[in-house]
């Protein structure tokens, strides 16, 4: 763990996220992850993101 937090801290690790969905839309979510077409991540938002 202490080493995946270096990497996240140091701006090594870079996740790809395809897209976001908020949670109220997941089913929308499965239906893209389900094509077959997302290059990377699908995050499912449960609470609004402030920033």
């Amino acid at each position: 763990m202490n080493h995946l937090r270096h990497l996240i801290e140091s701006g090594t690790f870079r996740p790809v996220v395809d897209r976001y969905y908020p949670l109220d839309r997941i089913v929308e979510a499965y239906r893209y992850v389900e094509t077959g077409q997302k290059i990377g991540n699908v995050v499912i938002e449960v609470a609004p993101v402030h920033g």
